[in-house]
């Protein structure tokens, strides 16, 4: 397969890297998470407009 083949095709070519998946259970950005959760709780989600038509 060639860089031209790859260009015709409509569906990226994505590699995951394996050593990754040590990230998968760790919680990251926890104090951001913790943030936006107590802020769903206080302020809830926005009213969405229902368009006519």
């Amino acid at each position: 397969m060639n860089i031209n083949d790859l260009n015709k095709k409509k569906v990226p070519i994505v590699r995951i890297d394996p050593s990754l998946s040590k990230f998968k259970k760790m919680p990251l950005f926890q104090d951001k998470v913790d943030k936006a959760n107590e802020m769903l709780k206080t302020v809830g989600l926005p009213k969405i407009k229902k368009q006519k038509g």
